[in-house]
């Protein structure tokens, strides 16, 4: 399961917890950047943040939505009245905890919204003559199928969820390895290096390519193109 956290920077017992419970963390510091591009699909559950006034909370809340952000949201804020919970789910929020909290209730309910989220999202994701089956790890062409590692994974359903887009270097890490991880540039290359085997493995036409200086891209052919 891999979270996207917003907000403020969260209590130092929650990214070890995570990474524990074998969910990857990502970290926005504001709600506003989200205006730079919401990936649809990379992740299961989104958990924000506030430590601003309950009345703020909505407009937030609201502006998350606008920006494309459609998985299940898990508002986290101190002081909150029955009419603040209110209003927050009224305004997208899918459930809502109170500051103080057990570290162990916070994973409960990331676990129970990324199960329903889930249901909403494909299993199978397609560019050309490929096919990544995200529920078996498996990556599938002309000649048959390979088993991906857990990062060879998240780096495939990156491509392929973003067919043609140059993706930097600084967002293969962040998404891949999360905020809490210090990726070096070289093993980036090395998973790279990796995933470009097995698709020559299962004989695709669709290719990793590089853009110096700037990021990787998924090349598909015009007449390979998904409709």
């Amino acid at each position: 399961m891999r979270v996207l956290l917003i907000g403020p920077s969260p209590n130092e017992k929650i990214l070890p917890a995570l990474r524990r419970d074998h969910i990857l963390a990502d970290c926005l510091p504001r709600p506003e950047q989200t205006q730079t591009g919401f990936p649809e699909n990379l992740y299961d559950v989104v958990v924000l943040f506030s430590d601003t006034d309950a009345a703020a909370l909505p407009v937030r809340l609201r502006m998350v939505r606008e920006d494309g952000v459609s998985v299940p949201i898990l508002v986290v804020a101190p002081r909150s009245s029955a009419r603040d919970r209110i209003r927050a789910l009224d305004a997208g929020a899918d459930d809502f905890l109170t500051e103080p909290f057990l570290i162990a209730e916070l994973l409960a309910r990331v676990r129970a919204l990324g199960r329903r989220g889930r249901i909403l999202q494909p299993r199978l994701l397609r560019a050309g003559d490929l096919t990544l089956d995200r529920g078996h790890f498996l990556l599938s062409g002309r000649a048959g199928e390979v088993r991906l590692s857990s990062k060879e994974l998240q780096l495939a359903e990156l491509f392929l969820l973003h067919p043609g887009q140059i993706l930097p270097r600084d967002t293969l890490r962040q998404k891949v390895w999360g905020c809490d991880t210090e990726a070096r540039y070289n093993n980036i290359e090395v998973y790279l290096s990796l995933l470009r085997r097995k698709l020559r493995a299962v004989d695709s036409v669709v290719q990793i390519q590089a853009e110096r200086g700037v990021g990787y891209y998924l090349e598909v052919q015009p007449n390979h193109m998904q409709a």
